[in-house]
């Protein structure tokens, strides 16, 4: 095998779009355990124990930034659950929603249904002497109270689920007329949705037992972006779906779990009350000992952080684990440096190695390389992602100090969320929560 063609393999390998199935024997032994346990505990594991221990269907908030590991955990809790007979269904919103537009309740409610009725004809549907779950869903929609006939003539008369799906996505006009359609009936949408998800989870308990539950995950909802001039306009619309609209997103009959935006408890600070639970959070990888001034109540300077070995070790291994021969490329203490560029995320871990490749092979380079201009012309790739305004320097600086979030007044929520949402401000576990700045913008805000 030439130099190049290695590199290439090593590119190719750390594939961070797609999550792993760890129902896959082969992507199952790609995946690295216990990358988010502190004290024994996984945060995963212990939103799993909190369904099983509920004695009715729930629901769920599940939070993140993105590319640190959640669609892949999320995966691995669908696993388990399913061992013991319940419906699991995993829907990745992108599918149906488009994420770069604000949310509003009405929409969400119909994907939520439009989801469930995809899952439940591919898990059920080949069991049942009736229509299938989607053309179900539809007539619920066009022979109830929500008039939604006149937009029949939009959809294709030979599979409304797969049109109903792209519309709602694809189609700004139509999702229009379906919200002006509904409007002022939300109530009504919403007993109808879930009446819908009711026949679902009686049709699981006839076909499994009274023990089996319907468990429905909306994946991928913390990817609503909200950026440019109507960022404001869209953060409302989420708080305002999650906050004043969120007894409908309760489907009573089914548990539901959204993996929501890592902003939204910030926006929406007693967001778990309001659903009964507590807000499951994924952090980023332990690749930094906790602070020695999380304590102290006087702060006066930011200290540096100390790397946190095992969670480094973790980091390396999820590439060995995809490209056994990788130290014969790029050497462990460079894989090491990277992890720290990273700050944990395992997607930006990846395309940082991604970024050393693409230029060691144009460059033609000896392996192992060697040298520092690897790993910093990477690192400048991705600082030059993260652009930093005179404001918010000084705003990271105290979060710097505190290792808090920074917030001075409430009125400054659509701030702290627009840095969270940009992942300059990151969320870490070790023994409690706490926060810190990105680590390739730490040398930006000395003073």
């Amino acid at each position: 095998m030439t130099t190049a063609a290695s590199f290439e393999s090593l590119f190719r390998a750390l594939d961070f779009e797609r999550p792993l199935d760890v129902d896959n024997s082969v992507d199952a032994a790609l995946y690295v355990a216990d990358m988010h346990t502190t004290n024994g505990v996984s945060p995963v594991d212990e939103l799993r124990t909190n369904i099983e221990m509920s004695e009715r269907p729930g629901t769920w908030l599940f939070t993140g930034h993105r590319g640190v590991g959640k669609s892949t955990e999320l995966r691995r809790m669908a696993a388990d659950l399913r061992k013991q007979g319940h419906l699991v269904i995993v829907a990745d919103m992108g599918e149906y929603l488009n994420l770069a537009e604000p949310v509003n309740t009405e929409t969400l409610l119909l994907t939520l249904a439009a989801a469930l009725a995809d899952g439940a004809d591919h898990a059920l549907g080949g069991q049942r002497l009736e229509v299938g779950y989607a053309q179900r869903l539809w007539d619920y929609l066009t022979t109830t109270e929500i008039a939604l006939t006149e937009l029949s003539p939009q959809l294709s008369l030979g599979d409304s689920k797969l049109s109903f799906k792209a519309q709602l996505k694809d189609n700004p006009v139509f999702r229009e007329r379906v919200v002006k359609a509904v409007q002022g009936a939300l109530g009504t949408l919403a007993a109808q949705v879930r009446e819908f998800a009711k026949t679902v989870a009686s049709d699981l308990r006839a076909q499994r037992g009274d023990t089996a539950r319907v468990i429905l995950i909306l994946d991928s909802l913390e990817r609503l972006r909200v950026t440019g001039a109507d960022a404001q306009v869209c953060y409302d619309a989420i708080a305002r779906t999650f906050d004043v609209n969120g007894e409908h997103l309760k489907m009573v009959f089914i548990d539901v779990i959204y993996s929501v935006p890592p902003y939204l408890p910030f926006l929406v600070p007693r967001i778990g009350s309001y659903f009964g639970v507590e807000v499951c959070t994924l952090p980023h990888v332990k690749v930094f000992e906790t602070p020695s001034t999380l304590n102290q109540v006087d702060k006066d300077a930011a200290t540096p952080l100390t790397p946190c070995a095992t969670g480094v070790a973790l980091m390396v291994s999820s590439v060995q684990k995809r490209y056994p021969a990788v130290e014969q490329l790029i050497p462990r203490a460079m894989l090491e440096r990277l992890a720290l560029a990273s700050s944990g995320s395992v997607r930006d871990y990846f395309r940082l190695i991604k970024s050393v490749c693409t230029k060691a092979k144009v460059a033609n380079a000896a392996v192992p390389l060697q040298g520092d201009q690897w790993v910093s012309m990477a690192e400048q790739v991705l600082r030059n992602e993260m652009p930093l305004a005179k404001d918010d320097k000084a705003w990271l600086r105290e979060v710097r100090k505190t290792h808090g979030t920074g917030l001075d007044s409430m009125a400054n929520l659509h701030q702290l969320a627009r840095l969270f949402d940009s992942g300059v401000i990151l969320n870490y576990r070790n023994g409690r929560d706490w926060c810190d700045v990105h680590y390739l913008l730490q040398r930006d805000l000395a003073e």
